[in-house]
């Protein structure tokens, strides 16, 4: 039987509670990640991750399981029912010291970083024909909120609330690819979600006629960065999407990583990172979702990574550390 340090321990006692790997006699360890749901990018980003680990490892089989969001991630991947997951350094931060959305549970330091996947801007879309030209014309309007657990519902409740609209919108909370098509349909009038540009579920509601993507009000985005280092003010370039060629949006951003649960086995971790950055899956990573790209040549270039990881209190998992050590990364 294979072993790993740590490993069989670990994986008896997640096999009895349901836990987040299994183990076979003679077979590759099988782990859980957890991206998002369809329609956004975090779940074709780790359906890519889980795919290039899948066809070039003998010894870590990964499934891509459908989520919430992040903030369901952050959850499912410091209690160990997801051994890895999608998740920005906001929220590891945040249910670290239980602030909000974590402050009903238990602070948990269990997440450990494994490298970065890409960008989110955050984006409200609606169609031209709404009138809708500004977060305070949501008043009134049924808008999608996003998946309760989810980063979508968090930050767009946090822009509604600053601006005073919250109780005047009539709400919705379901995933990101049913909000596109119920907004094509008619039956919605906007639609959010942070996701790398252009975001899937934006860009199918695109090809049915012109969005607009609303723009965050100045004093709130000051807010988002006094809330958190993770969050910056960009202004990103929204020409992917029809009805908005040569136009920017004022948004928030922040970097996605990959994290693991600590008791994931260091040489599952190792074998998921070496083969995730390995130059071999670069194109395959890209072509299966191109915000990938992005996090790819963070690593690519420097460790700069591990020490914004390191803003967060986001250690290393010793796993990860040991593939970006060997390329000349300080990881202490």
């Amino acid at each position: 039987m294979r072993t790993y340090r740590g490993y069989l321990t670990v994986a008896a006692a997640a096999l009895l509670a349901g836990g987040f790997f299994a183990l076979e006699a003679h077979a590759a360890a099988n782990i859980t990640i957890v991206g998002a749901s369809k329609g956004a990018g975090a779940f074709r980003m780790a359906a890519g991750l889980a795919e290039a680990v899948n066809k070039t490892s003998k010894t870590v089989n990964i499934t891509n399981r459908e989520s919430k969001g992040f903030v369901a991630n952050t959850r499912l991947v410091a209690s160990g029912r997801s051994a890895i997951g999608m998740t920005n350094g906001i929220f590891v931060d945040f249910i670290q010291r239980k602030h909000k959305p974590f402050h009903k549970g238990k602070a948990m330091m269990t997440i450990r970083g494994i490298g970065p996947v890409s960008t989110s801007w955050f984006q409200v879309a609606t169609f031209h024909k709404s009138g809708i030209k500004s977060y305070y014309d949501l008043a009134g309007k049924r808008v999608n909120m996003g998946p309760r657990g989810s980063s979508t519902l968090f930050m767009l409740k946090f822009i509604t609330d600053n601006i005073k609209v919250t109780g005047k919108i009539r709400k919705d909370y379901m995933g990101w690819s049913q909000a596109a098509t119920n907004m094509i349909d008619g039956k919605l009038d906007a639609f959010a979600i942070p996701n790398p540009v252009p975001a899937p579920a934006i860009l199918r509601a695109s090809r049915s006629g012109p969005l607009r993507i609303l723009s965050i009000p100045d004093e709130v985005r000051d807010k988002f960065v006094a809330m958190s280092s993770g969050y910056y003010k960009a202004n990103k370039d929204a020409s992917a999407y029809q009805g908005m060629k040569g136009k920017k949006f004022k948004t928030v951003a922040y970097t996605i990583f990959a994290v693991a649960n600590k008791d994931v086995s260091n040489d599952v971790i190792y074998e998921v990172t070496r083969r995730t950055y390995d130059k071999a899956n670069r194109d395959f990573l890209i072509n299966v979702f191109k915000g990938w790209k992005i996090g790819l040549d963070f690593a690519s270039k420097s460790g700069e990574f591990i020490k914004q990881m390191g803003n967060f209190n986001m250690k290393l998992h010793p796993g990860a550390a040991r593939f970006w050590k060997s390329k000349g990364y300080d990881v202490n």
